[in-house]
């Protein structure tokens, strides 16, 4: 077992970030692992009271650290993260999807991979959105897979991976937002790192931030540079290969 860092990227979630924060510190002092962790939150361009409640958890949790952007990005934030990152294990969790049982099992298995993969699509994993954002969703995942003829199940969502391995491919990632998680890995993947995958359970815990028609088109505009993008492949690794857990 090792030290580990958890980044949150936080944008307007003044609603739920201190109840949220509660209980992912109590799961947390749970697991009563032998070692120490931090939280990074990192507070990327919020319009409302998210920057002071940060303030506020600051000092009730030792264990927590604030690091705030000018302007909204959801890469930009976990890239913040990761240069400030204190611990060699890294851990992405977003404020409304984490699973305090899955840093366990991570910890495990990033002894073996440079990344551990929260699926919402493995069997056993249990994803209880609407069935209109399951559908998108999956369609999107599957349109990836084809294009990018990898075996990844599932590239946004939770994760875990080490530091050492990831901070030279950051820089080159193109997405700043939605589809960062997907370019990262798929880059990771087509230079030979390794990868394991676990079902992990997701439900709604409140509506979007976003107008539809907003959201919509933002998503149709960085998916269509995710698409784009092309993959150096290193062809001196090995092949990068996949462990399915059970629960």
């Amino acid at each position: 077992m090792k030290n580990y860092s958890i980044i949150i990227p936080v944008y307007n979630e003044a609603n739920i970030l201190k109840s949220q924060i509660r209980r992912i510190v109590a799961g947390l002092n749970k697991l009563n692992l032998p070692v120490d962790y931090e939280i990074l939150l990192v507070e990327n361009g919020s319009r409302d009271n998210t920057r002071k409640l940060i303030g506020q958890l600051l000092k009730r949790y030792k264990n927590i650290r604030r690091i705030c952007l000018p302007f909204p990005s959801y890469g930009q934030a976990f890239k913040e993260g990761i240069k400030k990152a204190k611990y060699s294990y890294i851990f992405q969790f977003d404020i409304d999807f984490w699973q305090v049982a899955f840093i366990r099992k991570a910890q495990t298995l990033l002894e073996d991979y440079d990344f551990v993969i929260g699926s919402k699509n493995l069997n056993g994993s249990k994803d209880n959105r609407s069935f209109f954002r399951r559908s998108i969703s999956r369609l999107i995942e599957k349109i990836i897979e084809f294009h990018f003829n990898t075996e990844l199940t599932d590239t946004h969502g939770i994760k875990a991976l080490k530091k050492s391995v990831i901070g030279n491919l950051i820089a080159d990632v193109k997405c700043s937002n939605h589809f960062f998680d997907s370019e990262l890995l798929l880059r990771a993947a087509a230079l030979g790192h390794s990868f394991a995958e676990v079902p992990v359970s997701l439900k709604e815990i409140r509506a979007s931030r976003f107008p539809f028609y907003l959201r919509f088109g933002e998503v149709i505009k960085e998916f269509l540079l995710l698409m784009k993008v092309q993959l150096q492949k290193e062809k001196h690794l090995s092949l990068s290969y996949k462990f399915q857990a059970t629960n």
